[in-house]
């Protein structure tokens, strides 16, 4: 028995003793030849199997549909190009990303694994996977764009996440036009021209964040996050005396710490810019990390801020930083305040010390943030500038805990206490 699909044409679920499985009848343009009036005839009538039910769920099925109805309006028949795949070796999307997965992204260990494959698992196979990448065109990207910017919300699951938007748009751009070339590289298409290149202008701006946190909102911040409790309150308070990444400290492990010395060590393979990095660690950083240690010992892995007992690297920062920003209400008694992300933090940091340096503090801000320096001048010196990039720090340090109880974690009736003297200097809140 054929049950038909209400929303593809020819989309069927064909259910036999067996069990169900999906199928699709196609037909070409142009395959027909053309009509006395120039209209282009459709060819013979083609059966396509596209997987079992329940393994290709209905959303799946339709993808794959929607990709092969596209192709035989091309005037490309789908079982035709199925079958010169089979016998010439061409890759569809899906064979070249497992391809590229296995002998690149794996090969040269990229910190950026988790991405890759989380971009091509979510939206890059369901929806052109069985593509063929030699004839994919500049329109099934443009299509797989559109499809990727719709956002669709998070499920009631408990892995469920919420999928697609803009920057989701932008990753699939990416991790697909990086895919492609290799695969041309390495000689595993036919093809030299990569369909992705030059498509950024097909997706909207990108707006750069240059939000700053004002000396007030940081106390304010700091005051909150000693509700959070652990992992994210000392992580937090870290973020605002280091000026580093989130990720670095949400993946810090005991070995990159160092408190004799007061520094943390981040190596070059888990850094961002592919080199060492010394974080000085001011004293109110030093206590934090020592409450932690004392506090929320991890025994089960290496990560010292963790929520599997340090297994796993630290997740979950858009639901803390959630519970942030309603810490903070309770602690100006407003209904809502400036919004602002983690990052944020780590530009209010560069640019409350800028601040403090003035004019020619360019490079030492550089190097507290871990910035590369390219510069021939930088090959040559090794000098590291901890001492300066630690003072740089102390003085941030003391400005934002002025008139704030210098506890590393646990918020204070000294510290509540001194908000009420700051709360007046505050900015007006967006509603």
């Amino acid at each position: 028995m054929d049950i038909r699909d209400a929303a593809v044409p020819g989309l069927q679920l064909r259910i036999g003793p067996g069990g169900a499985t999906w199928s699709l009848v196609v037909r070409a343009d142009g395959e027909g030849g053309v009509s006395k009036r120039g209209f282009k005839k459709k060819g013979k009538r083609n059966r396509l199997t596209l997987g079992e039910y329940p393994t290709v769920s209905l959303e799946d099925a339709r993808g794959r549909a929607n990709l092969y109805i596209a192709q035989a309006k091309k005037g490309i028949n789908p079982a035709v190009a199925l079958e010169r795949a089979a016998t010439t070796g061409g890759l569809t999307i899906e064979g070249l990303s497992q391809k590229f997965m296995a002998e690149y992204v794996q090969m040269k260990e990229l910190r950026a694994s988790l991405k890759y494959a989380g971009t091509i698992k979510v939206h890059i196979v369901p929806r052109v996977g069985s593509a063929l990448a030699d004839l994919i065109s500049r329109q099934d990207i443009r299509d797989l764009l559109r499809q990727t910017m719709i956002k669709i919300p998070r499920g009631n699951g408990p892995r469920d996440r919420p999928r697609g938007g803009k920057e989701a748009a932008r990753t699939v751009l990416s991790v697909f036009r990086k895919m492609m070339n290799w695969g041309i590289r390495e000689e595993l298409l036919t093809r030299k021209d990569n369909p992705a290149e030059g498509m950024e202008a097909n997706l909207p701006k990108k707006r750069r964040r240059d939000r700053v946190l004002s000396r007030e909102e940081c106390q304010i911040a700091w005051i909150a996050s000693g509700s959070l409790g652990y992992p994210f309150g000392p992580v937090y308070r870290l973020l605002f005396v280091t000026g580093t990444r989130e990720s670095e400290w949400g993946r810090a492990i005991r070995d990159w710490i160092d408190l004799p010395q007061a520094l943390s060590v981040i190596p070059a393979d888990s850094f961002k810019s592919d080199h060492v990095h010394v974080v000085p660690l001011v004293p109110v950083a030093v206590q934090t990390i020592e409450y932690v240690y004392a506090h929320h010992p991890t025994r089960n892995g290496p990560y010292i801020f963790s929520g599997t007992d340090g297994r796993r690297q630290l997740g979950g920062w858009s639901k803390a930083q959630g519970r942030l920003m309603r810490a903070m209400c309770s602690v100006t008694g407003e209904r809502s305040v400036k919004d602002f992300n983690p990052h944020d933090i780590r530009r209010t940091v560069a640019t409350r010390i800028a601040e403090l340096l003035g004019v020619g503090g360019e490079q030492l801000i550089r190097r507290v943030l871990g910035h590369a320096d390219g510069s021939v001048t930088a090959i040559y010196n090794r000098y590291g500038y901890v001492k300066e990039m630690r003072q740089a720090l102390e003085q941030w340090t003391g400005e934002l805990m002025r008139g704030l109880s210098g506890e590393p974690y646990v918020a204070t009736a000294q510290e509540a206490a001194s908000l009420r003297s700051i709360a007046p200097l505050l900015p007006a809140r967006a509603a």
